[in-house]
């Protein structure tokens, strides 16, 4: 695991593609050690990837911190009924310690299961998704739904949309730019907004930490209003899961 320090602000810049620079905290390596005055713990995108998980919560439940995960636990990676098996069995024993906000992810395997077009979740990565349900069994969506526990589909239906303090607001995909007080399931976990990056008018929180936007360095983006988790984990060879600790802004990955 490693572990660091947002620290030295606007010491560092990160240029995008046609995008302006914009100003990004620097990081730096710090003893894995939790800080006494962290409260809250922001896991993000995990797509399917259940041994980077398994190592995340091993090492947050034995804390006091409250976790909220960011969303986006299925498709792409190779085990999504592992990820939503260790959840479920972390939402039952920490109860409200943990908080499971929605991605667009899940929100396509949750439309799936309800009836939904395969194509549009196989388009959303889901053909590994179905076969970590089907296993070596032979079969097509509709033993994939099938064989999806109610307990699954309890704890997808169950996620929300947005977690917020005086101090942060989590969310899947961050905010709108036009309209930063929105909480709409639309703005919170769709397909979210790339000029939030750039946003130089009202913030809708003095923090947003959101996922959704893959850092291809596999860092997090971290400035001093917004903070992006997704740093490819199940969605790039060997990207990690983030977790970030608040207040201190201590990064950690799985």
């Amino acid at each position: 695991m490693d572990r660091y320090r947002a620290s030295n602000l606007r010491s560092a810049t990160r240029v995008s593609p046609g995008r302006r620079s914009i100003h990004r905290l620097h990081v730096s390596v710090t003893p894995n050690v939790l800080r006494p005055t962290d409260t809250l713990a922001v896991v993000g995108d995990i797509h399917g990837e259940s041994r980077r998980l398994r190592r995340a919560l091993d090492r947050l439940a034995n804390t006091t911190l409250s976790i909220v995960f960011v969303g986006d636990y299925v498709n792409r990676g190779p085990d999504s009924r592992g990820v939503l098996d260790q959840l479920f069995l972390a939402k039952r024993r920490l109860g409200e310690r943990v908080t499971l906000l929605r991605g667009n992810h899940d929100q396509a395997l949750i439309d799936f299961l309800d009836g939904g077009d395969p194509q549009v979740l196989v388009a959303h990565g889901g053909v590994p998704t179905a076969r970590s349900y089907l296993d070596r069994r032979r079969g097509g969506f509709d033993e994939f739904r099938d064989s999806v526990p109610q307990e699954h589909l309890a704890l997808l239906n169950s996620t929300e949309d947005s977690f917020e303090t005086d101090s942060v607001l989590v969310s899947h995909a961050g905010f709108n730019p036009s309209d930063p007080s929105s909480r709409s399931a639309a703005d919170m976990r769709g397909a979210g907004f790339r000029a939030m990056f750039d946003h130089v008018g009202t913030w809708p929180s003095p923090l947003t930490v959101c996922g959704h936007f893959i850092q291809r360095d596999q860092r997090p983006f971290l400035s001093d209003r917004l903070i992006c988790l997704d740093t490819g984990c199940g969605s790039v060879d060997d990207g990690p899961l983030t977790a970030l600790y608040l207040p201190s802004r201590d990064i950690e990955t799985f």
